[in-house]
């Protein structure tokens, strides 16, 4: 097979089963006999690991890096400008209030402190230690009933789960590559979908999280860039796209590490919250590889001059359930609209949803669906625990998780709550405590973000507060325990919750706070559990000793609220005055500076947000009598107490299920889905930048 070829547009050539010889792109040199000894002793050491009922298919050391020398623009400076970027209002100094408040000021402070917590934990002293008593949890299991298979889908063939990457006809270059980063077999997910990938098939992958997805796609993709046309014009060629911006983060640096022994492939990341003016002078570059979220795609797409979807021929959806679900729905119609119709597709999640069979009829072809594992379960080797909230102890909520992680969880622990305010709440509240608190949540901006996975990958932190933003697809190393604030809206997004533990083959351990009003969704859980779950039974004396405790520290932490508050607001005000300075400068050149355009004018955009929101709202303004005006403002400053924070936490998961259950009973068929409407019945003609659009269908876009 040819693997040259002199068409300006030449698709990326596959690997068929026809051809028996890979060749070799780094021709003969002096390391062909090390290469061949170094893949011999990776099967003999895999052999020998193999009696010990251990898994090679990961290392232990393996971790993604975000030091490498072109990715240190994404933290600019981090190890000197620090201060700068705090002044700024770029790095949190929440900390630095934390310390200053747990300093004592006398020394009567110290000794009254110390009185307190010896008649705090008096009675494990003076009696036998009080435990966290756990029993088994056993589900009622009914008998699940045969579904029909979707003769839309087609079989995938039989895989062999024992091979190793050296006998999938991959090139040396990335056997070298696998062999540095300590890969030497694939998981099975890695060994169904690389050889499909290889020829060119749509595939659509589930697999549980923690099982290799990343490397799944992106070892095919490299593999096929090595043979690549080298007499054709640069153009990009894959694009991958990923719901957050770690996720994007992550997946480049694995794209970077896969391709670190072949110079010939370059790729870019763009991502929200980085440099714009970067990322559009690396995209008129014309990358291989294009990592990037829906939204800021789509803004290069509209005002990048030079860049453009009509040459991909690879589209990688990761984490598709949450691509294609309604908060994506109208920018994958834009993104799917723009990219080749003559496209490889493969999308990748560890939970499938029925929601996505209307993308996949319409864009994919002859897929070949590839569940690994079940759609709907945990991975084999976590420990799920449940801890039951009675009806009226709703506000125990915060001291049972100080009493976890105080006593019994110490490190390496990610804690999921509902919402953003909840969140940086605990922060404050735990780093009262003593204990090493990070946050991650939309709040923080990318800078924080990215800086405080950093400190959490570096153990420099102990405890991670997070919201669902870091639920999907991130992987970190040795996280022992998930604990769960409250139930998450669904099923699957409690499977991606628990997933950030007990990745690889490793064990871990899921502990969720369970009240009556959730007890719904846990038969749903217990339904899925290949092993029996526990219940972890807290001590209510326990229990009291730290609600007392945070009871007391309940006018330091609002006190911390406040002097935050009014430091955000400056920084605010200080933001608001530079936005205007620019615009005064930008005005008088306002022919070479162009506004940036969207696909949506300001009354769709206006429509979708009303309708993706979750609690009612009207842009009309209501007119409030004084008294009803009183009445707001005295509930505002009235503080909230635990009962109040935790039902506001239940108000919103309960919100998001009545949304999701209308949804699916008023969910149209398959024929008439909105995909396949747009997509195939109206689908305009391919824009290109140097041809304006059709005089009978003109578009109105937005200025921003």
């Amino acid at each position: 097979m040819s693997r040259q070829n002199s068409d300006p547009i030449a698709l990326i050539p596959t690997i068929s089963d026809d051809d028996n010889d890979v060749p070799d792109l780094d021709g003969p040199d002096d390391d062909d006999d090390n290469d061949d000894e170094m893949i011999a002793k990776a099967r003999a050491h895999k052999l020998a690991q193999a009696t010990k009922g251990k898994s090679l298919d990961f290392n232990e050391q393996f971790q993604f890096l975000l030091d490498d020398p072109e990715d240190k623009r994404l933290i600019k400076h981090r190890n000197d400008n620090d201060d700068q970027l705090k002044t700024r209002g770029e790095l949190s100094n929440i900390d630095e209030k934390i310390a200053e408040k747990n300093k004592p000021d006398t020394e009567e402070e110290n000794t009254t402190t110390n009185t307190i917590e010896d008649e705090a934990f008096e009675m494990e002293v003076e009696h036998e230690p009080i435990s966290d008593k756990v029993k088994t949890k056993e589900s009622k299991k009914k008998k699940s009933k045969d579904k029909k298979k979707d003769e839309f889908f087609e079989e995938s063939p039989p895989f062999n789960p024992d091979q190793v990457f050296s006998e999938m006809k991959i090139s040396r270059p990335l056997l070298k590559a696998l062999s540095a980063i300590g890969l030497h077999s694939p998981t099975p997910i890695q060994a169904a979908t690389v050889p499909l990938a290889l020829l060119g098939r749509d595939v659509c992958a589930c697999a549980v999280t923690g099982s290799g997805k990343t490397i799944a796609f992106a070892l095919p993709i490299v593999e096929r860039l090595l043979y690549k046309p080298h007499q054709t014009a640069p153009c990009t060629r894959v694009l991958v796209l990923a719901p957050t911006r770690e996720l994007c983060v992550q997946i480049h640096q694995v794209f970077r590490q896969l391709s670190q022994f072949a110079h010939n492939i370059t790729s870019c990341l763009s991502t929200g919250g980085l440099d714009l003016k970067s990322q559009e002078a690396s995209l008129r570059l014309q990358p291989d590889i294009v990592i990037a979220t829906p939204g800021r795609l789509i803004d290069h797409i509209h005002n990048s001059p030079t860049f453009t979807l009509q040459n991909i021929e690879i589209l990688v959806l990761d984490e598709a359930d949450r691509m294609l679900d309604e908060y994506y729905f109208e920018q994958m119609k834009e993104v799917i609209t723009n990219c080749s119709r003559t496209r490889q597709t493969m999308l990748f999640s560890a939970t499938m949803t029925d929601q996505i069979k209307d993308l996949i009829q319409v864009s994919l072809n002859r897929p070949i669906r590839l569940f690994i594992d079940d759609n709907q379960s945990v991975a084999p080797y976590l420990r799920q625990e449940f801890i039951r909230i009675r009806e009226h102890r709703e506000g125990d909520r915060e001291a049972i998780i100080a009493a976890l992680l105080t006593r019994t969880f110490h490190d390496r622990v990610i804690v999921f709550a509902q919402t953003k305010k909840q969140c940086h709440r605990m922060h404050v509240m735990l780093g009262l405590l003593g204990l090493k608190i990070g946050e991650l949540h939309g709040d923080l901006n990318q800078t924080q973000r990215l800086d405080t996975l950093r400190r959490f990958k570096n153990e420099e932190i102990d405890v991670l507060l997070a919201t669902d933003l870091a639920a999907r697809g991130l992987d970190i190393e040795n996280v022992k325990t998930v604990i769960n604030f409250v139930l998450p809206n669904t099923l699957k997004h409690y499977i991606h919750r628990v997933g950030r533990t007990a990745r690889a083959g490793k064990t871990g351990r899921s502990i969720s706070l369970v009240g009556e009003n959730e007890r719904h969704l846990l038969k749903d859980i217990l339904k899925t559990c290949k092993v029996p779950a526990k219940m972890r039974i807290i001590p209510q004396e326990i229990v009291q000793i730290f609600r007392n405790k945070l009871e007391e520290l309940e006018p330091d932490i609002e006190e911390i609220l406040k002097m935050e508050y009014g430091d955000k607001m400056l920084q605010t005000c200080e933001a608001q005055i530079d936005k205007a300075e620019k615009r005064l400068k930008d005005s008088k050149t306002d022919a070479s500076n162009p506004k940036r355009e969207w696909f949506q004018n300001r009354n769709e955009r206006i429509a979708e947000q009303d309708k993706l929101r979750l609690d009612p709202h009207s842009n009309k303004k209501k007119k409030v009598s004084k008294e009803e005006r009183e009445q707001i403002q005295k509930m505002k400053s009235t503080p909230k107490t635990a009962d109040d924070r935790v039902k506001f936490e239940m108000q919103k998961v309960a919100r998001f299920q009545t949304r999701q259950t209308n949804g699916s009973s008023s969910k149209r068929p398959r024929d008439s889905s909105s995909f396949e409407t747009d997509l195939t019945i109206d689908k305009p003609q391919w824009r290109s930048k140097s041809t304006p659009p059709a005089a009978s269908a003109p578009t109105k876009k937005s200025k921003r």
